[in-house]
């Protein structure tokens, strides 16, 4: 892809953007939501302890201890994993559908987000639908207001420590940070 002035310089404020999308992205995106959104703490929340009920209900009913105890650690490593696997299983089905294209070519400026894709299509993403924005180590992540989903925009479509670091403006002119 070209990475001439002419095709990323945009105008003042705005900032153009390549990647590709890799496997871990979705996941690292799903991660942050569950550590930083209510949403997500309490159905993490859900997965830990609704398998905990049938040890507290063993308990009221008079089940010896130690099957209670054996409910009791049992059932959490059990909500864990599933949690996992939920995780992971819907981390896996967001990036299949992001990877159906090889390249989003992504404009930022304070109205909020262009994507075009390859086969000249292209979305607006308008910053008013986000509740707000964090970073991690390789993305930032959008949260969506209306149903709590999440984007994202891996930090390497940055060409430039410039270009990272008007990308961190744009966000944080427009958005609140999670």
């Amino acid at each position: 892809m070209d990475a001439t002035d002419e095709v990323r310089g945009v105008g003042p404020g705005e900032v153009e953007v390549y990647y590709s999308p890799l496997p871990g992205d979705a996941r690292e995106a799903l991660r942050w939501r569950i550590r930083k959104t209510l949403r997500g703490r309490l159905w993490l929340l859900l997965w830990l302890g609704l398998p905990l009920v049938p040890a507290a209900l063993g308990a009221a009913r008079g089940i010896p201890a130690e099957h209670t105890l054996a409910l009791a650690v049992l059932g959490p490593a059990v909500g864990w994993y599933g949690a996992y696997l939920s995780v992971d299983w819907r981390a896996h089905r967001m990036y299949h559908r992001s990877a159906r294209y090889p390249e989003y070519r992504c404009t930022l400026c304070d109205t909020g987000v262009v994507t075009r894709l390859p086969d000249g299509t292209s979305g607006e993403f308008s910053w008013d639908w986000c509740a707000g924005y964090g970073e991690t180590r390789n993305l930032f992540v959008l949260l969506v207001k209306e149903n709590g989903a999440v984007k994202w925009l891996p930090k390497r479509a940055a060409l430039t420590d410039a270009e990272l670091g008007r990308v961190r403006e744009i966000h944080a002119r427009n958005l609140r940070r999670l």
